[in-house]
């Protein structure tokens, strides 16, 4: 029953939004019409006892009142009216629940009291729930979106304590084409917490990446476990707020969580195989890199750039973070300069210093057999048209990652960009971002070698048992 009530808040074929408004200004009509507008592919309950109808939906004066069974409760009513709401849930057999309302323990002892009275009612009914003081659960791949009405279908699950973070990432998600498996803001966490959610997108055929914000977790070593199992198959990303004295206090302020120490909570993500994010740009890039590039086999990467500085900005940051640019091999480079300009800098960076797409291809194509380049970061900064073409030739042509970086914003640009991300071929606005980026991939296939080390020390010992 507790695996069907987590599957039904994420995949309901039927929702009930109990405080469904038809006053454009409040939070039941953005919720109702929302899911309308995104195409959600179930049957749609307004619950609203002073109407009848809202957005061309019978609206219902309780949700018993509805005769169809309902899996999923979206409650948006004043804080002290939830309880009753969520009893009726209980005598309706729904399923799960997902409270917005704000009101509970983040505003001090009276909503900590009613806090634990809805802990109660989940207990007595055994309602799955969400919240409170959350944003909602999105899934674009079943048409299900609450709150920011994203459509966009894609690889990266979002797992976030404060709904302005899930918000970000899908908005950025959206824009350039890339979407979202499923992203849920988990507010209070009364019930629902980052384990259930890590153990449901773990076997999320959608998911290929998760990406988690925390500011305080209360179970931590089933967090670790979880974690370490789920890790194993996906790559998860954290992103840790409150790592500071002022950072913890605003953490206190927003969900009433205990944010604990930053180094203990980077040591258990390191434990379990989580890869840490210091920025919400770096949770973003991370998820993005992860869910659409294949894992380079070693550190060594080959910059190819038409612009000196920006191969300099992305070498101060690799040497910084140990990332490594070999030379060119002696035969790569005396092919290149029977075909490229005498003028281009045959090193690593390579600057082409030419304003075509085919320069930066040809630089790839020699250099994709070379053992000790283990990924490509073609950083344009010029308007290059056919640019994506190039890339991905270079694609089809190796398993090692290219890690793309535009820089610029004009209307070439925009166009190449938007045809690499329709292609599946992440690009990066800046090379810091690429190379964390690339770091980021690294570090992922560095954890899977250990972790098969250790499984396999562990089978040998197992060996030399029997």
């Amino acid at each position: 029953m507790r695996d069907e009530a987590i599957k039904a808040i994420f995949e309901p074929e039927s929702i009930a939004i109990v405080g469904a408004s038809r006053d454009p200004e409040k939070v039941g009509y953005l919720i109702l019409k929302n899911l309308v507008q995104t195409g959600f592919k179930g049957n749609l309950y307004p619950v609203n006892p002073k109407v009848r109808e809202i957005l061309g939906l019978n609206s219902y004066s309780s949700v018993e009142e509805i005769s169809e069974s309902v899996d999923l409760a979206v409650i948006v009513v004043p804080a002290p009216t939830v309880p009753e709401v969520l009893k009726q849930c209980g005598r309706k057999k729904v399923k799960s629940a997902v409270v917005i309302s704000g009101g509970f323990r983040e505003t001090g002892k009276e909503g900590e009291e009613l806090e634990k009275i809805l802990i109660q009612i989940i207990r007595e009914t055994g309602i799955r729930l969400v919240g409170p003081n959350c944003i909602g659960v999105d899934n674009p791949h079943i048409g299900m979106s609450m709150w920011v009405g994203v459509k966009k279908k894609g690889p990266i699950g979002i797992v976030t304590q404060s709904g302005l973070v899930g918000t970000a990432l899908e908005c950025w998600a959206e824009k350039e084409g890339i979407g979202v498996s499923k992203c849920v803001s988990l507010g209070n966490k009364v019930d629902v917490d980052e384990i259930d959610l890590l153990r449901y997108l773990a076997d999320d055929e959608n998911t290929r990446a998760i990406a988690i914000y925390v500011e305080g977790i209360d179970h931590g070593r089933e967090f670790i476990q979880a974690a370490s199992e789920v890790s194993r198959k996906k790559p998860i990303i954290a992103l840790k707020g409150g790592r500071s004295k002022l950072g913890v206090r605003a953490a206190s302020s927003h969900t009433r969580s205990l944010s604990g120490r930053a180094e203990v909570y980077e040591a258990a993500f390191r434990k379990s195989g989580i890869l840490t994010a210091n920025s919400l740009e770096e949770l973003y890039d991370f998820a993005k890199a992860l869910s659409f590039l294949p894992l380079p086999k070693g550190r060594g990467a080959l910059v190819v750039t038409s612009s000196g500085g920006a191969g300099i900005l992305a070498s101060d940051l690799a040497d910084k973070i140990r990332l490594e640019l070999p030379s060119i091999s002696e035969r790569a480079e005396k092919r290149l300069r029977q075909l490229l300009p005498s003028h281009c800098v045959f090193s690593n960076p390579f600057d082409v210093t030419t304003t075509t797409s085919e320069a930066f291809q040809l630089v790839m194509e020699e250099n994709v057999a070379d053992e000790e380049i283990n990924a490509f970061m073609p950083i344009f900064a010029d308007p290059l048209p056919r640019a994506a073409e190039a890339v991905k030739r270079i694609v089809e042509k190796t398993d090692k990652p290219v890690v793309v970086c535009y820089v610029g914003g004009a209307e070439v640009e925009e166009r190449e960009k938007e045809k690499m991300h329709s292609m599946g071929i992440p690009v990066f606005p800046s090379p810091e971002r690429a190379v964390t980026a690339l770091h980021a991939l690294v570090k992922r296939y560095e954890s899977l070698m250990k972790l098969q080390a250790s499984n396999d020390q562990s089978e040998g010992r197992r060996s030399l048992q029997v």
